[in-house]
């Protein structure tokens, strides 16, 4: 329900947890220094705010209510960036005679988004916080290749923009950035409010009104899209003191996440590389022993797959030639008809389990709204199970090979030459 322009009211209404969920989105278009300013700000509003001015007081608030949680977080969907605040608290009637309790949270809700301490030793806490986190997902080479296969392969495009930030920008900026940040998300960006649990909704959207007074906006900001650029099936190598290399490789898939291809395209990641019935886990794991792990994945709002593996030096080209000919097999229809049934099967029971997840109702109603529909797990399941032989090789072949990644040792004799 629309609480004002732009800002919505979304209700999961279920008996499952014993918990109620609260997740306030606030959606805005993905920019390099945005994006940087909003992760730094997220980490600043639920660390404390004016009224429970240190950590100790915001933790102990909390453990009035029962235990309840605060958590911030930012996440990239497609050409957008996502600051999440996440709540959850204990359901009042579970606690005798504290029917205040959604109140008492609202209220703390309240404080944080309308009055945070955007000062300065704030800002330097949480810039340390936040470079630490990027510096550590730089030194693990896996995530490193990972990320960057992805700035190479969508580089000038959203796909090659992290929505974490990166720690040049990180370290530039000033607290103003952050208020201006904070300003910008608070009156322009599209704002959804999900929850989920067992509530009255009248009082549930009054709680809403009353604690969380968002001014209307008029911004419509788009989340999916397809990454397209002239690169072709491009390779890069960096060199570091690591003893397993890296492979990160990136298709472009040219299927949007709305697309009626898309499920195909769902079904033939599974067959691909997404489990260990795959056709990567079974052919270079199994059978070639080149990796420990090995798995394909589809970031659906920018219309791109990768993979990616670790593997030892002396096997990167042929680990490389495998996964290529997996992906041309399924292109080819080189597969048994018990591979997509099984793939299929091992979609449906992750959706099946996914609805005992707080996190995953939430998440499912948030795509949703993105993409302006209302399915429920069931319809989706349908569009899985009605997958077809040639629906598989019609979403692979519109696949295009964009960047091969690798992070390797640099080999003594190299670094030895007169």
């Amino acid at each position: 329900m629309q609480i004002t322009n732009g800002v919505q009211l979304h209700f999961m209404k279920t008996e499952k947890f014993k918990d109620i969920g609260i997740s306030i989105r606030f959606r805005s278009e993905l920019k390099p220094k945005l994006a940087a300013s909003r992760s730094l700000l997220a980490l600043m509003l639920c660390d404390r705010c004016k009224t429970y001015d240190t950590k100790k007081k915001m933790s102990d608030y909390l453990d009035l209510l029962y235990g309840a949680t605060l958590n911030a977080q930012t996440a990239g969907y497609g050409s957008a960036q996502i600051v999440e605040l996440r709540s959850k608290i204990i359901n009042p009637r579970y606690v005798q005679g504290k029917q205040q309790l959604l109140e008492s949270l609202f209220s703390f809700l309240r404080e944080v988004l309308f009055q945070p301490l955007l000062q300065e030793h704030v800002l330097e806490e949480s810039r340390s916080i936040l470079k630490a986190k990027i510096e550590r997902m730089e030194d693990d080479p896996a995530q490193y290749a990972i990320t960057q296969g992805l700035k190479l392969a969508g580089e000038g495009d959203y796909l090659g923009i992290s929505a974490l930030g990166d720690v040049k920008t990180l370290m530039q900026l000033t607290l103003e950035d952050v208020k201006a940040a904070y300003q910008r998300m608070l009156e322009e960006d599209v704002v959804d409010i999900l929850i989920c649990g067992a509530f009255d909704d009248a009082q549930m959207e009054q709680l809403v009104k009353e604690y969380l007074p968002f001014v209307a906006r008029k911004q419509e900001i788009k989340t999916f899209y397809k990454v397209q650029n002239q690169l072709h099936d491009e390779r890069k190598t960096e060199y570091r003191n690591i003893t397993q290399s890296s492979i990160m490789m990136v298709w472009f898939t040219n299927t949007a996440i709305n697309d009626p291809d898309y499920y195909a395209l769902r079904v033939a990641n599974a067959m691909f590389g997404q489990y260990s019935t795959s056709l990567l886990f079974q052919e270079v794991r199994e059978k070639n022993s080149l990796c420990y792990s090995i798995y394909s994945n589809l970031i659906s709002y920018d219309a791109a797959l990768g993979v990616t593996t670790g593997v030892e030096k002396e096997h990167i080209d042929k680990t490389i030639s495998l996964i290529r000919k997996q992906f041309q097999r399924i292109c080819e229809g080189d597969f048994t008809a018990d591979l997509l049934e099984v793939s299929k099967q091992m979609i449906v029971n992750s959706l099946k389990a996914s609805k005992d997840s707080m996190n995953s109702l939430i998440a499912l109603q948030y795509q949703n709204v993105l993409l302006d529909r209302q399915w429920n797990t069931e319809d989706i399941i349908e569009r899985i199970q009605a997958i077809r032989h040639e629906d598989i090789l019609r979403a692979m072949q519109a696949c295009e090979l964009k960047m091969t990644f690798v992070l390797t040792k640099e080999d003594a004799d190299e670094n030895n030459h007169e």
